[in-house]
């Protein structure tokens, strides 16, 4: 396997899959972890992707393709993390799937994964570049083994990877059988926060009947993007009535979502210590630059800028 494929000069990878790697190693394998190598500090969003590259591919010299994938399983081990909380409150495997992708542009990632349905359970992800040369086999191989990893934890029994031919980026994940379990989980207690400052005149009054609805639906995964037709669905209407109830009330999906997702950024910004780009993906925006224009919108200033004031 070669990975000879030049890093751009000053080329970055998250600190948290960088951080999964070093910690798999000294557990597993420390031969393979130089001296000079230090835990990367998690607090920052970024570190030098040719660290990781040079990691991996010692490690796929001497354990193979194996090792690398099951590298991913360290995730159960890691307990909360504002960004893994995310991707494992989801209530099926397609909608994890809408949200890593969502990461890996909300991170302004260079390496990112396409991914369809194959059938009832499975995924076909395929690993491309959006600028530069193509992702390596070594990492390819470690993004479906955290895959694998975070399906099984959301509830996918057993699953397999079906990798491909090398450099292994054209992947299958298929999985025998699904049941949700982590869905309800709050390990930040929003629930309780929510609940104390309800939306009455922001945005919609949730004591309406069909936006109450909507906001349990929005709340319990705040992270997932809801199509109009979709929440419809769900809710046993049709997307023409869903629209026009909605609208009898005084409000909008858009504008709902848009409550929702400002109340709990501020909750967020005031009551913890998330990076702001964690906060901006916990809350359902697309990206950084998205989550900072919709809050000034709603708010008249930056998101720093509300945290500093409310300090």
């Amino acid at each position: 396997m070669s990975s000879d494929t030049a890093i751009p000069e000053g080329d970055v990878t998250s600190s948290g899959l960088l951080a999964l790697v070093i910690s798999t190693l000294r557990l597993k394998a420390p031969e393979l972890l130089p001296e000079e190598i230090v835990m990367p500090d998690c607090a920052l969003a970024h570190a030098p992707a040719s660290i990781k590259r040079r990691l991996l591919t010692a490690a796929y010299a001497a354990k193979g393709a194996g090792f690398i994938l099951d590298m991913g399983q360290r995730i159960k081990q890691i307990g909360f993390d504002p960004v893994m909380h995310v991707m494992l409150r989801s209530a099926t495997p397609q909608v994890m799937a809408g949200k890593f992708q969502r990461f890996e542009q909300f991170t302004h990632s260079r390496y990112r994964c396409e991914i369809a349905a194959d059938g009832e359970g499975g995924l076909a992800i395929r690993r491309f570049s959006v600028s530069g040369p193509p992702p390596v086999a070594v990492e390819n191989l470690l993004i479906a083994g955290l895959l694998k990893a975070m399906l099984e934890e959301i509830g996918c029994r057993e699953v397999t990877v079906e990798p491909g031919r090398e450099p292994f980026d054209r992947f299958h994940l298929r999985w025998a059988a699904f049941m949700p379990a982590h869905a309800g989980s709050d390990p930040m207690g929003m629930e309780v926060q929510r609940a104390r400052e309800p939306l009455k005149v922001y945005g919609v009054d949730e004591a309406r009947p069909l936006a109450r609805r909507v906001v349990r639906l929005l709340t319990a995964d705040i992270s997932r993007n809801w199509a109009c037709a979709e929440m419809a669905r769900e809710l046993r209407l049709s997307a023409r009535t869903f629209q026009r109830r909605l609208k009898e009330e005084g409000t909008s999906l858009s504008a709902i979502t848009r409550a929702v997702r400002t109340r709990e950024a501020c909750q967020l910004l005031t009551g913890s210590d998330f990076k702001l780009t964690e906060i901006g993906y916990w809350c359902g925006f697309s990206d950084s630059p998205h989550f900072s224009r919709e809050f000034r919108r709603a708010l008249g200033v930056p998101p720093a800028l509300y945290r500093q004031t409310a300090a």
